[in-house]
């Protein structure tokens, strides 16, 4: 008979449900985003299925408390605030939440999926050794930059202009910008950057792009260019541009392509990630994790609709095609 069992017997109904809330208490995660439920739910349920994995069917199971569209500092810190009060063991920040969640100076730790380089953002002295009260994967890989435009090449070989959208508050964008520079410098393309400050801000930004005459646009992804995808493919499309990105959902919005980690598979290694903190782990000396799964999708469609025949070979490097 288990101790809880024993102690229930000996000391009535009462104790029951009392350790039962604790035990209750002990299994739960709060999950912080700043996008919206039908925006996240991909990753969320990526990450449920990597809890699912790797924690034992015998044991209590998890409960996840949502809480959505945190995009400011203030809702952050109030939705820390209320997790916590409600017996919360860690936080998972998703997105651009990893800042403003790790800023709100939680008690439990905090576990993030972030597309942005953790340290220029402030939230880890170094990828090796955090330091603090969070650790977590973190989506950006600049070695992807030169693939990218190595692909858009391939697709496009006339292209001799590259128009370069930058969400400017995204931390460790000019180390990409500078690697899609390093990328076309030897290949004679010119690349020029248009910044956007908000989600707002890159329509604009691409409407200048392309008015400047951008034969290609690569897009650096972030959760502001996630929101603008839709809107930003169907004016590359209407102008017969090409545009290209990082992120499977971008070219699933009408991209031509995208070339980057497989967020599915991030999120499953955050979800590894939080169990091993669930089981004692300091955050401070846990390594941030890099993706090591990588996924090209084409979008045939969008090909047809920009009078594309796109080479065999490249096709036949997708893990994706979008018919």
């Amino acid at each position: 008979m288990k101790r809880r069992n024993i102690l229930a017997v000996t000391l009535g109904a009462p104790f029951v449900v009392t350790a039962r809330h604790a035990v209750a208490a002990e299994r739960l995660i709060g999950w912080i985003s700043p996008e919206s439920t039908q925006t996240t739910a991909p990753f969320l349920a990526a990450f449920r299925a990597g809890l699912t994995g790797a924690l034992p069917s015998s044991g209590e199971p998890v409960k996840i408390l949502e809480r959505y569209n945190a995009n400011t500092p203030t809702l952050a810190a109030a939705m820390v605030a209320e997790l916590q009060q409600a017996g919360v063991r860690l936080i998972v920040a998703q997105g651009a939440a990893a800042v403003t969640v790790v800023a709100a100076k939680p008690t439990v730790p905090v576990v993030f999926g972030f597309s942005g380089d953790p340290v220029v953002a402030g939230i880890a002295q170094s990828l090796s050794r955090p330091g603090g009260n969070a650790t977590g994967v973190s989506f950006m890989s600049l070695e992807l930059n030169p693939k990218r435009i190595d692909l858009m090449r391939i697709a496009l070989p006339n292209c001799r202009k590259i128009g370069l959208l930058s969400n400017t508050r995204h931390a460790g964008e000019e180390k990409e910008i500078a690697a899609c520079q390093g990328a076309v410098q030897p290949l004679g393309i010119e690349l020029a950057v248009y910044r956007a400050q908000t989600a707002g801000e890159v329509r604009p930004a691409l409407t200048q792009a392309l008015d400047d005459g951008a034969q290609a646009v690569v897009m650096l992804p972030s959760s502001s260019m996630v929101q603008q995808g839709p809107v930003a493919a169907a004016d590359c499309i209407a102008r017969k541009v090409p545009l290209v990105s990082g992120w499977a959902v971008i070219a699933r919005a009408g991209a031509l392509l995208t070339y980057g980690p497989n967020l599915q598979e991030a999120y499953r290694r955050v979800a590894l990630c939080a169990v091993r903190v669930l089981g004692g782990a300091a955050p401070a000396t846990l390594p941030i994790e890099q993706p090591t799964v990588f996924e090209l999708v084409i979008n045939q469609k969008t090909a047809a609709a920009l009078g594309l025949t796109l080479p065999p070979a490249l096709l036949a490097q997708a893990d994706e095609i979008i018919e």
